[in-house]
């Protein structure tokens, strides 16, 4: 596993990371929804993408919702719930891997907004915890765009750091 501690050999954008990550962890509901949607912003600029989504457990541990978002915002005034085990998030949360979607039209998925939108490319990844799966975040492009191993690479690394600030505000 892979902790952003040591700046000196990080590029830029990773750098900007460890500032937000420090001056927000271990914060209030308030200030910790703030903190998603700093990183969130930062992780659609960092990775060149149209949509951020952060997708979390609802009470019943049975489906996800959306916790934060860029470019979705419509997933969560109409309180979409993802079952575990269905479409791209439920699917991730369920086998705890990577998806990559490079044609969105081709797969299941649970949200109409998806397609509403006319997102058509996505990759996302489990947030993983010692105990699992804290949660599922997922990028992705309105306009043809082809993801690669190295994006989800990325969005592990920002997803594994992104499930221990989730799991340490839980504690």
């Amino acid at each position: 596993m892979v902790f952003w501690g040591d700046y000196t050999g990080q590029p830029m954008p990773y750098r900007g990371w460890n500032a937000v990550v420090a001056s927000e962890q271990n914060g209030t509901k308030t200030r910790l929804t703030a903190t998603f949607n700093r990183l969130l912003e930062w992780l659609r600029d960092y990775m060149s993408v149209d949509t951020v989504t952060l997708l979390l457990p609802v009470a019943d541990l049975q489906s996800l919702a959306v916790q934060a978002t860029i470019g979705l915002e419509e997933e969560i005034t109409q309180q979409i719930r993802i079952p575990i085990g269905r479409g791209i998030a439920g699917h991730i949360a369920a086998s705890v891997e990577p998806m990559m979607v490079n044609n969105l039209s081709a797969v299941e998925v649970v949200s109409p907004i998806l397609h509403q939108k006319g997102l058509r490319s996505l990759v996302g990844v489990p947030l993983p915890v010692e105990e699992g799966v804290i949660g599922v975040l997922h990028v992705g492009n309105f306009k043809s765009h082809n993801f690669t191993e190295r994006d989800v690479q990325q969005l592990q690394l920002i997803a594994h750091r992104l499930g221990l600030i989730i799991a340490d505000a839980r504690l």
